[in-house]
């Protein structure tokens, strides 16, 4: 007959205490450290009404740029409306060579979206100088592919977008501090 060793048994509930003490631990580990979720950020309250201007209103970026204004609490509004004004200076896209093969066919492209952009006060001394932004992707060309190219180059033109976004906004919180 096998001898067992005895088994280390915890009370009726007890490991449930055990994880709630974990998952306890790990929020005061996240909250000592400045840990916060990205949320809405804070933008500068001169900007609480703010018109968008530079580009269509139809363009995917202002009404990315619009929407993600509102999610921040800014009411985007028209200009006679608007305490400031979020223009647009330069929005420039492409696609570069990156690299050519020994065949010499291009191997590697680039793409590149370029946003300018500048808030100004209307009726305050409120004001962001023009900024520029730059975002790049790069993918392989497959010859044999040429059709997947191009929904390559819309996806990637739609994370740039996206991003171009989210920066600006950042930048735009960085002056409300």
């Amino acid at each position: 007959m096998a001898h067992r060793a005895p088994r280390a048994t915890l009370p009726a509930g007890g490991g449930r205490s055990l994880a709630w003490l974990g998952v306890v631990l790990v929020c005061l580990t996240l909250v000592a450290c400045g840990f916060q979720l990205r949320g809405a950020g804070e933008l500068p309250p001169e900007m609480a009404r703010t018109a968008i201007s530079g580009i269509s209103e139809q363009d995917a970026l202002a009404r990315d740029l619009a929407q993600s204004l509102r999610a921040n609490g800014v009411q985007v509004v028209d200009r006679d409306e608007a305490d400031a004004l979020l223009r647009i200076t330069r929005m420039d896209t492409g696609r570069r060579t990156l690299s050519v093969g020994g065949d010499a066919r291009v191997s590697e492209y680039e793409v590149y979206l370029t946003i300018g952009f500048q808030v100004e006060g209307l009726g305050s001394e409120f004001e962001i100088p023009t900024q520029t932004l730059t975002l790049t992707r790069d993918y392989l060309f497959d010859p044999a592919g040429v059709l997947g190219r191009s929904e390559q180059e819309r996806v990637l033109r739609e994370s740039m977008r996206r991003d171009a976004v989210q920066l600006i906004l950042l930048r735009l919180q960085s002056a409300a501090r």
